[in-house]
């Protein structure tokens, strides 16, 4: 069957509950589908822009090397969640991705979106630092 007649989710995860909850949500929803489906889930990884200042450029890069050695912790968090969701729905398939962008994590995966998923069916978003209306802010072209 052609890529193009797959229903296409992405879920963009994260380490707290509420994106756990999330994570259970995207796996029994796809373990009730009848037809092809993609679920990708997306861990994003939001570095601090580069700069062009003399003596900050190189702290940026020690910061953001600090950013990704910190979200190890984090991101086998999420993997441990997708190891127990597998084992409760052992037919659902998915792929993990890391995403890595500067900026803010709304902005990365909005940009990743428009990008590489032009044709997504559904967009998941279990997260825990912003609320609804910030949520909308970000994905608005």
């Amino acid at each position: 069957m052609s890529d193009s007649t797959q229903y296409k989710i992405l879920l963009a995860a994260e380490e707290s509950e509420v994106s756990c909850k999330a994570i259970s949500y995207a796996f029994d929803l796809c373990s009730r589908f009848n037809t092809p489906y993609s679920l990708e889930i997306a861990y994003v990884i939001a570095l601090n822009p580069e700069t062009n200042v003399p003596f900050l450029h190189n702290l940026d890069k020690a910061n953001n090397l600090d950013i990704l050695m910190d979200a190890d912790k984090p991101v086998s968090k999420v993997m441990e969640r997708l190891k127990q969701c597998k084992s409760n729905y052992p037919n659902v398939q998915y792929n993990f991705n890391k995403l890595e962008g500067h900026g803010v994590v709304g902005k990365i995966l909005k940009d990743y979106v428009d990008n590489h998923k032009p044709d997504l069916n559904l967009l998941i978003v279990g997260s825990r630092d912003l609320d609804g209306l910030q949520k909308v802010n970000y994905f608005q072209k």
